[in-house]
């Protein structure tokens, strides 16, 4: 390990990274998507995932508004097994969030949260508050998870993004996940708007091209 800028930088060898993208709206090709897609581009250029035939990087896409995945019922059932009782496209999804090591997830500002779509599939973390906070147990071996939004808002006021902001970090918190970085932009409302802002568009990609959350333990 080193250290570099007060940050300390941990080689990875001989593993597949895996990440899990999560698409949030319902709109495809929309705002957050471009910028979950260009991310992930950048990510793919990753130095080490060239370079290192040892480091590979494992993606799987999930779009949820394309998925079956029903709202959490309340029926407290996982307060005392710590799974959920709901059999739907979720329990598929569960596996994949456990193994990742970095969870990006992409969506825009509906009445100044998530997404309707994103919402109910947060919603169903709940079997992993529940395991957390009422079993003390811990299903979630990896270490050094992390976590990244990108969120898009038609309205200016840079205060939209306080409430998808605490949403992720109460559903990191729960999956043992680092809230390492957000990318917000507002004033962005209709398809392609983002694409106007092309300081977003790099800057996004830069950062996936980085690697940094790779190694900052």
């Amino acid at each position: 390990m080193s250290e570099a800028k007060g940050m300390v930088i941990k080689m990875i060898d001989n593993k597949d990274y895996k990440v899990v993208a999560v698409y949030g709206s319902p709109r495809r090709g929309g705002n957050t998507d471009v910028l979950l897609d260009r991310f992930l581009e950048g990510l793919s250029q990753y130095e080490s995932f060239k370079q290192n035939s040892s480091l590979k990087l494992e993606l799987d896409r999930i779009i949820v508004s394309e998925l079956n995945i029903s709202p959490c019922r309340e029926c407290r059932s996982c307060s005392s097994t710590g799974e959920c009782i709901v059999r739907d496209d979720m329990q598929a999804l569960y596996p994949k969030i456990i193994d990742c090591d970095l969870l990006a997830i992409a969506s825009p500002v509906f009445f100044t949260t998530v997404s309707g779509y994103l919402k109910v599939f947060i919603d169903r973390f709940q079997r992993f508050w529940a395991l957390k906070y009422e079993l003390g147990r811990n299903i979630i071996t990896k270490d050094n998870r992390k976590g990244i939004l990108f969120c898009c808002a038609g309205s200016k006021p840079g205060s939209i993004f306080d409430c998808p902001k605490k949403v992720m970090r109460s559903l990191f918190d729960v999956l043992y996940i680092k809230y390492y970085a957000d990318f917000l932009y507002n004033d962005i409302d209709f398809k392609g708007d983002i694409l106007k802002n092309s300081e977003a568009i790099n800057d996004v990609y830069e950062f996936g091209k980085s690697g940094i959350f790779i190694r900052e333990v």
